[in-house]
């Protein structure tokens, strides 16, 4: 996410589609705030609605605390600065429901799905065989540009802030990573509850890329890092 000073951000065709929202959406399309699941009709458990609620913009520090995933677009910077005072999560959610044989389909999505409540749930006919479920959260901090005349923006070029992206690259022993999606299964979700892994409390440190080296991360921009 970026900080544009009084910028137009540039903008990916209505065409331009991901995983998991649509940078090309200009509304939304789902009802505000979501209704509770066990009132969720046919068209709020699409596949199109589902890619859209599998987006949130958690305001952080709100009283009382916002659940994941309610809110599916990117606030203005007016709201942000009023009613976020530790920034925002920004979340996604990867689809759970394979078809079982393609790893990757032309567009990058056809071959897998959401389950009917997004994170779990029902997977549709022809994506019945279900995959490890992957929730991302990135928090940022927006308490420096407070009071500051601009706008936040979504770095893949998103101006109106319907559209995320995330991807996952695996560096995991694919022989230790299979017995824990077979093994791990404790209700309570906590890596502590399986027996698969050897948790170690320790922090590790990464040296910052040479190319990464002197650019300037922080503060306004006049636009998006590699579009302007």
């Amino acid at each position: 996410m970026d900080f544009l000073s009084n910028e137009t951000a540039p903008t990916f065709p209505p065409g331009f589609r991901m995983i998991s929202g649509d940078s090309g959406r200009r509304n939304i399309t789902v009802p505000i705030p979501d209704p509770p699941k066990s009132t969720w009709t046919i068209n709020d458990m699409s596949q199109d609605a589902l890619r859209q609620k599998a987006i949130g913009f958690n305001c952080l520090g709100s009283d009382p605390p916002e659940g994941s995933l309610q809110r599916h677009f990117l606030p203005s910077k007016t709201w942000i600065d009023e009613i976020c005072p530790a920034g925002l999560r920004l979340e996604l959610m990867f689809p759970s429901c394979w078809d079982g044989v393609n790893v990757d389909s032309d567009d990058h999505r056809s071959h897998v799905a959401f389950p009917s409540l997004v994170q779990d749930g029902m997977c549709p006919y022809g994506f019945l065989k279900r995959i490890p479920a992957i929730f991302y959260e990135i928090a940022w901090d927006t308490t420096p540009f407070q009071n500051l005349s601009g706008s936040f923006v979504l770095a893949n070029g998103d101006s109106t802030g319907f559209g995320y992206h995330g991807d996952f690259v695996s560096g995991w022993n694919s022989t230790i990573l299979e017995a824990a999606g077979e093994r791990c299964t404790d209700p309570s979700g906590e890596v502590e509850q399986c027996e698969i892994f050897d948790l170690k409390n320790e922090q590790c440190e990464f040296l910052m890329p040479i190319e990464l080296r002197g650019e300037d991360c922080y503060g306004p921009r006049l636009g998006l890092p590699g579009v302007l």
